[in-house]
């Protein structure tokens, strides 16, 4: 079993829902969001704040290099990486 929500935009109340929750939780991608700095922020605090992953679509298939995105949202999902490291990957 798994949870795929919204995340709330605060590390401390979404940490409430993940300590809450009997089951793994993953966030949605949600709306288009203006950067992709934007995207990989919402991942590491979800992330910090106990999500066990993502599940995001139009964030990652409509970035400019989609492969790059998801390189960076596996860093901060599974190796701890960075919003600066996530960017770096894109840039690089």
């Amino acid at each position: 079993d798994i949870v795929k929500t919204n995340y709330t935009g605060d590390p401390d109340t979404f940490k409430e829902v993940t300590q809450g929750c009997p089951v793994p939780v993953v966030i949605a991608g949600g709306p288009k969001m203006s950067t992709p700095e934007e995207v990989l922020q919402m991942v590491h605090d979800a992330i910090q704040a106990g999500a066990a992953g993502t599940s995001i679509g139009r964030n990652v298939f409509q970035h400019e290099n989609p492969v790059a995105m998801t390189r960076a949202i596996a860093e901060i999902v599974h190796k701890n990486a960075t919003v600066e490291d996530g960017i770096k990957i894109l840039k690089s």
